[in-house]
């Protein structure tokens, strides 16, 4: 076999087909210089053609790119030695959308579906020598307004006729996202040339587990005529054991199975070590000569998805390994607009981030894309549980043949591709169309949607026919009765925020799987100073209100920070506060769901990342700059935590344990005021078992002795000799109403290493939401966004590059006051 990468430098022209009379764009007609993979945006930007569309306004100007058609070109060389083999494919990994494809001028194929590698037998067009391979790209934006007035128009959210492109439906515009429809080669592209059979799609299944051994079994499809000399060898390696088996081949398919003896498991984050072997296919000729191979990381575990029936309905918990797992993550969307210019290293530190606040699910949104390999590589590293949503969302779909054959295309490429991946732990059909279609009338039923097929019997039969390891879920949210029943499946909660309602109203919520729920917030300042200038730079200027693209979402900033905070105009001083609300806002729900565990068995919010410079539901904005919700995060979603809640005249205190052991220490809990008065108003020690949620004490609000609600609080500390495990407050008033004593948080600054630094900060009166901020927002902080207590000590680590000196003089200290 050989490879010719054809990624890198192409030719691309605005088609003659596009130029109006007297057009300003006649020069674009010319053969311009092109990157690939990449984009026409990117293209046209990287030539300074068009505007940064991410800066101010330029989106706007933009919007003539997707009605137009494009052509990308490359001309290359083949010796005498490539004509030689009997088979040569144009293998196109992504082409984004509908494109002809032509070989030295002939046409070979049209695609009609970015989401799905293309390979085309292409040795009768090529010669010795010079070759040229050229691809149009048609309007994507024209071409589904022709779809849709041939076809009708369907029930769909924002651009109604984006249903009929297989295509990221983002790109069309979204609420949190511009409308930026893509076209281009945007994955790699190259030439395969190869005279014999090749593996295809190699797939390592576990059969069991129990405490001795695993079964698995290990499959490869042949592609090619079999010649009944050839094996399938297949080498399992890890935990310093190699483990071989081989078995010759009769049909077009191998299939061997492996015992693996005390086999270390694949486990969530935090719940134990994500654990991968390697795995290498190999296809050995009668000489022994390897002819084709793969390579591969699995994990050796088991899911399966509970549903059994209780006294509020029927339940929905995943069960990694025989152990029930409260999910506790965040809904992912494309990192970016424009997809081919998103760095490895974006990836890594997104999904680390994830991780280290103690995440163990990730929801790939059915709006955007199948994610790149790196993605999945590193969930399966991490130990963070895929919910993976096949790429449909919030509308009904076609139901012609020629489109539900290309949906079952895709759903078959997409399964065999992703299904050695542990940490995909479950396939979801769409995001909201069943939803949507019920939510518009009432009286219709899900099976009423166009489309509905292909998420009860297409998808479903794909999903289960080459993968029996994961469940399949029909939509999010899904279950029996309405779509968004709380009683069983999995819910959507957008009654807080979207439907105006308080975050107060989450714990009307009893839902058995939340997979969303969001509040949005501003970034950091420095990433909307990116594409700002300081006249665009307060929330009703023309220019942030662009970046913000909900309906009215700027008005909710307003209203529901001045339910919870005083409005400060002041451009820094609004995006804290309204960063604080995003935060107490999760918190709330969070810390509420967790402690309905199992009942309730799934908080996923809306959502960790974001596509460009806005004010969204991310917790994470663009430039990577964490929000306060972020750090919140990293303490809710905790092993163990300590909860407080108010209900009917009480207060109950929980604490939350994920462990997958019990966990002992002693509570303590305190009526604190903010100049330092304390008084114990309960201590106990208890030992908390396993992978529970436990009240540990309910206390009348007449037995809480407040004098002054506006400057006392509850704590909660559940700690051993050595250590607080978890802490929490209880106020009794909004922050708004609040009194902030003045007082002055002390610093000192130390370097622990090379590149490590330790900030101690103490007050002689309680601050609340202490941010730490170093220059321009990158640097990430063990903790942020925090309480102290009066006369309490906190100590704060980070790393960087830059000197002791420099790092004081770019601390900056800011809290609510």
């Amino acid at each position: 076999m050989k490879i010719l990468d054809l990624t890198g430098e192409w030719q691309f022209r605005l088609s003659k087909d596009s130029l109006q009379k007297k057009s300003e764009r006649k020069k674009l007609t010319r053969w311009m210089k092109a990157k690939v993979p990449g984009t026409v945006h990117t293209d046209l930007m990287s030539l300074d053609l068009i505007p940064d569309p991410h800066y101010r306004m330029n989106e706007n100007d933009v919007q003539w790119v997707d009605v137009c058609t494009w052509e990308y070109k490359i001309v290359f060389t083949l010796n005498k030695e490539w004509l030689k083999y009997r088979l040569i494919e144009l293998v196109a990994e992504g082409l984004d959308t509908f494109t002809t494809v032509k070989v030295n001028g002939r046409p070979i194929a049209e695609t009609d579906n970015m989401f799905v590698e293309h390979r085309f037998n292409v040795r009768n067009f090529l010669k010795k020598g010079r070759n040229t391979i050229t691809i149009l790209f048609h309007s994507p934006t024209v071409r589904v307004n022709e779809l849709e007035n041939q076809n009708g128009r369907l029930l769909v959210a924002n651009e109604p006729a984006r249903v009929y492109a297989r295509k990221a439906q983002y790109s069309f515009g979204w609420d949190w996202g511009p409308k930026l429809t893509t076209s281009g080669i945007w994955r790699r592209i190259y030439l395969e040339g190869r005279d014999s059979i090749r593996l295809n799609d190699p797939y390592i299944k576990t059969i069991s587990i129990n405490s001795e051994h695993a079964v698995l079994e290990c499959y490869s499809a042949i592609e090619g005529k079999v010649d009944k000399s050839y094996k399938l060898n297949v080498i399992l390696s890890g935990d310093d054991r190699i483990i071989e088996s081989t078995v010759m081949l009769e049909n077009s398919y191998g299939s061997v199975r492996i015992d693996v003896p005390q086999p270390r498991l694949w486990w969530p984050n935090g719940y134990g070590e994500p654990y991968l072997y390697h795995a290498l296919f190999q296809l050995v000729d009668k000489e022994n000569n390897v002819i084709d191979k793969y390579e591969t990381r699995f994990g050796i575990r088991t899911v399966a998805l509970l549903q059994e029936k209780d006294e509020t309905g029927e339940s929905f918990i995943f069960e990694i390994n025989g152990n029930k797992i409260f999910s506790k993550g965040a809904n992912w969307i494309p990192a970016d607009n424009f997809i081919p210019r998103i760095p490895d290293e974006r990836y890594e530190k997104l999904l680390k981030l994830a991780a280290d606040a103690e995440m163990n699910t990730i929801r790939v949104w059915g709006g955007g894309i199948y994610e790149e390999k790196i993605f999945y590589d590193l969930c399966d590293r991490l130990g963070l549980m895929v919910w993976q949503d096949f790429m449909f969302a919030c509308g009904e779909y076609p139901e012609e043949n020629r489109f539900v054959d290309n949906v079952r295309r895709e759903a078959e490429y997409v399964v065999k591709q992703l299904r050695n991946h542990p940490s995909i732990v479950i396939w979801c059909g769409n995001n909201e169309c069943e939803y949507l279609f019920c939510n518009e009338n009432s009286g219709r039923q899900p099976d009423d949607m166009k489309g509905a097929g292909l998420f009860r019997d297409v998808i479903r039969e794909v999903c289960e026919e080459h993968d029996e390891t994961r469940p399949y879920w029909r939509s999010s949210p899904y279950g029996a009765g309405h779509p968004n029943d709380e009683s069983n499946g999995n819910h959507h909660q957008w009654e807080v925020w979207s439907n105006w309602k308080t975050y107060l109203n989450y714990s009307d919520t009893t839902a058995r799987f939340v997979t969303e729920f969001g509040f949005q917030a501003p970034p950091h300042q420095k990433t909307f100073d990116s594409v700002t200038v300081k006249e665009d730079r307060h929330f009703q200027s023309q220019v942030l209100e662009h970046h913000n693209k909900q309906i009215e979402g700027t008005e909710r900033l307003y209203r529901f920070q001045a339910a919870h905070y005083t409005i400060e105009n002041e451009y820094e001083e609004f995006i804290y506060r309204g960063q604080l609300l995003q935060a107490e806002a999760l918190k709330y729900a969070v810390e509420y769901w967790r402690s309905r565990k199992f009942h309730t068995a799934g908080s996923i919010f809306w959502q960790l990342n974001d596509c460009w410079q806005v004010s969204s539901w991310s917790v994470i904005d663009s430039d990577l700059r964490p929000k306060a919700a972020y750090y919140y995060s990293k303490r809710f979603f905790a092993p163990v935590l300590a909860s407080i809640h108010h209900s009917d005249g009480k207060y109950i205190f929980r604490i939350t344990n994920d462990r997958l052991s019990p966990v002992a220490g002693t509570i303590v809990v305190d009526l604190l005021t903010v100049r330092g008065g304390k008084k114990q108003l309960f201590k106990k020690q208890l030992s908390v078992d396993a992978n529970v949620s436990v009240v540990v004490l309910e206390m009348d609000s007449s037995d809480v002795p407040v004098s002054d609600p506006a400057a006392e609080y509850i704590r909660i500390r559940f700690k051993t000799k050595d250590e607080v495990i978890a802490e929490n407050r209880y106020f009794f008033v909004t922050p708004k109403h609040f009194v902030y004593p003045a007082g002055k948080v002390k610093l000192k600054i130390s370097r622990d290493g090379h590149k490590t630094y330790s900030i101690e900060l103490t007050a002689p009166v309680f601050v609340k939401d202490v941010q730490l901020d170093i220059d321009d927002g990158t640097t990430i902080f063990s903790d942020n966004f925090f309480d102290i207590d009066a006369g309490e000590r906190r100590v704060i680590q980070f790393s960087s590059n830059r000197s002791l000196r420099r790092v004081k003089d770019m601390l900056s200290v800011r809290w609510l006051r």
